[in-house]
């Protein structure tokens, strides 16, 4: 008798089974697990639901009277001090704070920036107070709040009610208004120091009014009495006055048109039973999910894909969805099931979106899913927590949080790099460098800590990372340095237009320093090209200038040489002399003049003078010329003075160059207008024409030396009146900018105040 051994391939086949067998089983028995799981969540929730009606029975016994509430008395304190902002206010434009708010500031330091901050918080507080008290004074936020008001300091009164309220001999007469409209009414009064009483009171309980009023008294200066004080820089501090000398009647009708928080209140005081009832009857079913989770076995939620999902959550994101959970099972539970069976529920979402229709079992549906989604979250965060000890403490901490895989990633950072340690070439100029630096900084380090036991690896451990990181750094900026002396190289050799496209790091300012550089060198060119020109076009300019006169004064000298000359002949060439030698002085006097106010060579003599009557006079003297080119004036100035601190001479002369400008180019028979403009800042003088000729001349060279209008150079005058204009403005902190508008020439000058 022998047994017959199975051949290995014969027990490959019946391990291959034996496992398929296996895995069906534990799969059935994991889809059993989960069906079974989401029976008790879903019986759950469905028990929640199905509480409502038991819950709202309960509530409905107990009668909430919502004028006795503190909310109430809120809404009524806030309006009392809109009310009384009205009552004391003179007109429209005085703001709440400056008859409500006490403001005290001493600021010790004004003029850094703290200062500032403290100017804007101090701003801010009070903007946001005027604006709290305009919303209370507002009428369209009273609803269904009547009132009537009595300040017995200005005998001032207003009042909604229906009916007429008399107030004499500081005493209220109601029996003008009819009761039986309201559903509650109440006399307050607030004495001289700001005390407050309740009167008469129907609908409420006396004693709870005023200590309800009393507290949110307390709050509004809680929320309102605002103190900085800082020792160095300063402090303000603010308080809120008290409502004094006032008389208010409030009214609640006993229909209440409305919606507001009065009509909600109204509706819902009832609102803090359904939180208590509902959130006692969450919980309770909470606490029996809890304890089905303790009881359940973890090898049947383990072997579910729903729980192998879950548990892969970190577990902060669990803390958060557990408290989120507990809020729904709290406070928020009782507004819920009060807004699904008043209907609520459906008009906020009608109102989220209005063109949709939501039947009641939706309402109910969204219930059901908040209440499995809150059982659900309470289900599974216990059973995570046996996981969490079925697992191991330590183990789930380093795969299953956030801390832990945080902590785990560096273990795994320090391990790559003390597996890099050993590749590390020490016969690397940089990296000898590197290390020399570190023993260095390992040296001070364990000095410090050698009264640290855990020191000195510490410091080992530091300095291994510490080098990988200087050495990848030092590696960048090599190769920053080379493309930044790459590129300082070709600049040097005159290639302007280099361009370093690639953040440089370190470098970066002297990667920048360098565009500016560039830019500079251009621009260095563009400037003597240009000043190269200038100097041929000046060169060429005054020696035409210059020769003009003088070849006609040589050419009348040798005229008057003539001995048979007649007098009258004489007579004509000796004007003629005179007059080109006075032109080529007055180009001579420009050219000196033009040369000091380039060079800056110019004393000014600074005093208060009026631009009106400075300009009146230029007019004045320059009036037969104006006549002459037969323009008319037309002024556009102030009528009293404009006083500025300018040079009276060289702004004459300004102003003297620009008529004189007018009466060589604009059209003959047209109109020149001259405009002074004070403004807040700033005095501004507009002089325009039109020209008699088209303009084609480049606006931002005509006031350069030597650059006229008409390039033919006909036109009597050196050149530089422009020039020296725009120079004397500058001089004295002015602007002077040209500009055309097709044929209209236009030349404004500002001076600072």
């Amino acid at each position: 008798m022998y047994i017959k051994l199975k051949s290995n391939k014969e027990s490959e086949k019946f391990k291959e089974k034996y496992k398929e067998e296996y895995k069906e089983e534990y799969k059935s028995k994991g889809i059993i697990a989960m069906l079974l799981m989401i029976a008790i969540i879903v019986t759950a929730a469905l028990g929640m639901c199905s509480s409502y009606t038991t819950i709202n029975k309960t509530a409905k016994r107990v009668k909430v009277n919502y004028f006795n509430e503190y909310r109430f008395a809120n809404v009524m304190t806030d309006i009392s001090y809109g009310l009384y902002y009205d009552s004391i206010k003179e007109n429209e434009n005085q703001n709440a704070s400056d008859l409500l708010l006490d403001i005290k500031k001493n600021i010790i330091e004004e003029s850094n920036e703290y200062y500032t901050y403290i100017e804007e918080e101090l701003n801010e507080n009070i903007g946001e107070f005027n604006r709290t008290i305009l919303g209370w004074n507002n009428s369209a936020n009273f609803g269904n709040l009547k009132y009537y008001y009595y300040n017995t300091a200005n005998n001032k009164t207003n009042t909604t009610l229906n009916g007429n309220v008399k107030f004499e001999n500081n005493n209220i007469d109601l029996s003008g208004v009819n009761k039986d409209e309201y559903q509650f009414y109440a006399v307050v009064n607030f004495d001289n120091n700001g005390n407050v009483n309740v009167g008469e009171i129907i609908g409420g309980d006396k004693e709870r009014l005023k200590s309800n009023i009393e507290g949110a008294l307390i709050d509004i200066r809680s929320d309102y009495d605002i103190s900085y004080s800082d020792y160095e820089e300063g402090y303000y501090n603010i308080k809120i006055n008290p409502i004094k000398n006032m008389t208010f009647v409030y009214a609640v009708p006993k229909v209440l048109n409305a919606y507001d928080n009065i009509k909600w209140g109204v509706e819902n005081a009832d609102i803090s039973m359904y939180e208590s009832m509902g959130a006692g009857v969450a919980f309770i079913i909470a606490g029996i999910i809890a304890l089905i989770a303790l009881i359940f076995p973890i090898k049947k939620a383990k072997s579910t894909a729903l729980f192998k999902g879950i548990v892969k959550i970190p577990f902060e994101i669990w803390i958060f969805i557990i408290g989120f959970a507990i809020a729904a099972l709290g406070p928020l539970s009782g507004q819920l099931i009060k807004a699904t069976l008043n209907g609520d529920l459906q008009v906020i979402f009608t109102e989220v979106i209005p063109s949709l229709i939501i039947p009641e079992r939706v309402i109910w549906i969204f219930n059901f899913i908040i209440w499995v989604l809150s059982y659900a979250a309470v289900f599974f965060f216990v059973l995570v927590i046996k996981y969490v000890f079925n697992v191991g403490v330590i183990e789930y901490i380093k795969k299953r949080t956030i801390f832990g895989i945080v902590i785990m990633f560096c273990f795994r950072i320090i391990k790559r790099t003390l597996d890099e340690i050993t590749k590390v070439d020490l016969r690397e100029k940089n990296n000898k460098l590197i290390i020399k630096v570190l023993v260095i900084n390992a040296v001070i380090l364990l000095l410090i800590t050698s009264i640290w036991f855990f020191g000195i690896p510490v410091v080992i451990l530091y300095s291994i990372v510490l080098f990988f990181v200087i050495r990848k750094y030092v590696d960048k900026i090599s190769e920053k340095y080379s493309k930044l002396r790459e590129a300082t190289s070709k600049i040097a050799k005159g290639n302007l237009d280099v361009k370093i496209e690639e953040d440089l790091g370190l470098f970066e300012p002297f990667k920048n320093d360098l565009e500016k550089i560039q830019d500079g060198f251009k621009k260095a060119v563009d400037e003597e090209v240009k000043s190269q020109k200038m100097k041929t076009d000046l060169i060429s300019n005054v020696s035409h200038d210059l020769k003009t006169p003088l070849t006609a004064i040589i050419t009348y000298a040798d005229l008057l040489k003539d001995e048979n000359l007649s007098e009258e002949k004489r007579k004509q060439y000796i004007e003629t002399l005179d007059r080109k030698a006075q032109r080529l002085q007055v180009l001579i006097e420009d050219l000196f003049e033009m040369s000091k106010a380039t060079s800056g060579n110019i004393t000014l003599n600074i005093e208060n003078i009026d631009v009106i009557a400075l300009m009146k006079q230029t007019l004045l003297e320059l009036e037969d010329k104006l006549e002459e080119a037969n323009l008319s004036v037309r002024k556009n100035m102030p009528e009293g003075k404009v006083i500025l601190p300018l040079d009276s001479q060289r702004t004459f002369r300004v102003f003297e160059n620009l008529v004189i400008n007018m009466t060589k180019y604009a059209m003959p028979n047209t109109r020149v207008f001259i405009d002074i403009i004070e403004n807040k800042d700033n005095v501004e003088i507009i002089m325009k024409n039109m020209a008699a000729e088209e303009i084609t001349f480049n606006v931002d060279t005509i006031a350069e030396r030597f650059v006229r209008g008409d390039e033919s150079r006909n036109t009597e005058g050196s050149g530089l009146g422009l020039a020296i204009a725009k120079s004397f403005v500058e001089l004295q902190g002015g602007i002077f900018n040209i500009s055309v508008d097709g044929d209209l020439f236009k030349v404004k000058i500002v001076f600072v105040k």
